[in-house]
C-alpha cells in the first residue's frame, strides 16, 4: 500500500510538470507569436515533445488555452490579493490593488501579454475576458472596495461601477507600457496617485 501511494504521489507530480511546461510553452508561442499560430504542434516544438504529449494532457486547444488563462489568474491572486486583503482601509486596499497589479505586470509580462493576447484574439478557441468568472470577480470585490470607501467617508460619492471599470482600464494599459518598456514603478505611482485623487472625499 505504502509502495502504491508513493508511485501515485510520483505519478501526479510528473503530470502536474508536465502541464506546467505546456502551460508555459503555450504561453511563451502566444507572447512571440500570437494566438493563432499557437498550434499543437508549434507548442510541442516549443515543449520539445510529440503532439500526443498535448493531447495525453488537455483535451483539445480550447481547454489548453482555458488553462493558461486559469495559470494566469492564479498567479496573479498570489501575488496581489494578500496586501489587498491585508490593507485596514478602502484607500489602502485600491492602492495596494494598483501597485500590486503593476508589480506583477513588470515580473510577469510575458504571461501578461500572453493573457491579453488571448482575450483580443477573437479566435474560437479561446474565451472572452468579460466571459471569465474571474474577471467578474474581480470587478466584483473592486467595486465593493469603492463601495466600501465611499460609506467610510474615504471616498466622495461617484458611481462606482464606472470607477472600477476606469482602474480596470487604466491597468490593461499599463500592460502595454510596461512591455513597451516603461518604468513600472513610475507607472504604479502615477495610477496610484491619479487614482486617489479622482476618489479622495472632498472633506479629506
Amino acid at each position: 500500500m505504502a509502495t502504491s501511494a508513493v508511485s501515485g504521489q510520483a505519478d501526479t507530480f510528473i503530470r502536474e510538470k508536465r502541464r506546467a511546461q505546456l502551460i508555459d510553452a503555450t504561453i511563451a508561442v502566444i507572447a512571440e507569436d500570437g494566438v493563432t499560430r499557437a498550434t499543437f504542434v508549434a507548442i510541442a516544438a516549443r515543449a520539445g515533445v510529440s503532439r500526443g504529449v498535448i493531447n495525453y494532457h488537455f483535451a483539445d486547444r480550447p481547454a489548453l488555452l482555458d488553462a493558461v488563462v486559469t495559470h494566469v489568474y492564479a498567479l496573479g491572486r498570489e501575488m496581489v490579493e494578500a496586501p489587498v486583503e491585508a490593507s485596514t482601509t478602502a484607500a489602502g486596499a485600491i492602492s495596494a490593488m494598483i501597485v500590486g497589479s503593476v508589480e506583477f505586470y513588470a515580473a510577469h509580462i510575458r504571461e501578461m501579454s500572453a493573457l491579453s493576447s488571448i482575450f483580443r484574439s477573437g479566435d474560437a478557441d479561446a474565451s472572452t475576458r468579460d466571459a471569465r468568472a474571474e474577471h467578474t470577480t474581480e470587478l466584483a470585490k473592486l467595486t465593493a472596495i469603492l463601495r466600501r470607501g465611499q460609506q467610510t467617508g474615504e471616498f466622495r460619492v461617484f458611481d462606482t461601477g464606472v470607477m472600477a471599470t476606469a482602474v480596470r482600464a487604466t491597468l490593461d494599459a499599463a500592460i502595454g507600457q510596461i512591455a513597451a518598456g516603461s518604468d513600472p514603478a513610475l507607472l504604479s505611482r502615477e495610477i496610484d496617485e491619479l487614482f486617489g485623487a479622482a476618489t479622495r472625499s472632498e472633506q479629506r
